[in-house]
């Protein structure tokens, strides 16, 4: 008797929305175990409703579906995603354990040397080198509580809190977040910080988001600044704004290196 092993696949259908992003509300999965052997068709009798897929989905009279089949290997025992960063966030938010406390500006952080040191090597020296006092407390004057928690949060999951404002304020804390990337030495936030920051470029954001790039040592920032300024229709713009003059008057050795980028 031939064995023919059995294979599990996960199948996926999700719309897309008009503005280019996946539904997940209005999604189909199904997980099915098939033999080798069969030679069966796959569908779903009933997607949605007409009516809901030209009032939502319907762009252009183009409706676009992202599909997806997984194939799982039915005979494997499977084995759950890494929850590290969920579980030390938990560790974070009990303080069970911590062993040091930070004071920034009259609020009050507990946290666990331990972790600090493994991701900042300037933690590391603080916390643990030879200059390292025995006080269980530390006071911070250069960084805000709004930031230095944010980078707590990076610093235990991995990850950036997530933030619903995307205005001014938002980009102030990712500015100040990538400053003090740069301080403790967390080159991985400072590049995410970054990332989310040329997001959102704009003729009135590119001012600010340059100056944090040069003031902060993130040339792959300035880099790409110096890239949107060169494009003509944005240097027309941007040469306009309050910001720009607030640059060209505050930072003139950045300003002259834009001017050169130009040929100005």
């Amino acid at each position: 008797m031939t064995y023919s092993p059995a294979l599990k696949a996960l199948f996926q259908i999700f719309p897309l929305g008009k503005d280019g992003e996946p539904s997940f509300s209005h999604g189909h999965k199904s997980v099915d175990v098939y033999s080798l052997e069969d030679a069966c068709d796959w569908c779903w009798d009933r997607v949605m409703k007409r009516s809901l897929l030209e009032s939502t989905y319907l762009s252009n009279g183009w409706v676009t579906f992202l599909c997806s089949i997984i194939v799982l290997d039915a005979d494997n025992i499977p084995v759950p995603p890494s929850n590290m960063g969920r579980k030390l966030g938990l560790l974070l938010d009990s303080k069970v354990g911590a062993d040091v406390s930070f004071v920034v500006k009259g609020e009050t952080f507990r946290a666990h040397r331990a972790i600090l040191a493994a991701r900042s090597p300037v933690f590391q020296a603080e916390l643990f080198g030879s200059a390292a006092g025995a006080t269980p407390s530390i006071m911070l004057q250069h960084i805000e509580p709004a930031t230095f928690k944010a980078m707590l949060v990076f610093m235990y999951t991995d990850e950036l809190p997530g933030y619903d404002d995307r205005g001014d304020n938002f980009l102030k804390i990712l500015q100040d977040l990538l400053a003090a990337a740069d301080r403790y030495a967390m080159d991985q936030l400072k590049l995410m910080c970054a990332s989310k920051l040329w997001d959102n470029i704009s003729e009135h954001t590119f001012a600010s988001i340059l100056v944090c790039a040069e003031t902060n040592n993130c040339p792959e920032l300035k880099s790409k600044c110096f890239e949107f300024f060169a494009v003509d229709c944005n240097l027309k713009k941007i040469v306009f704004t309050d910001s720009f003059l607030w640059l060209m008057g505050k930072f003139q050795a950045l300003a002259a290196e834009l001017k050169e980028r130009v040929g100005v």
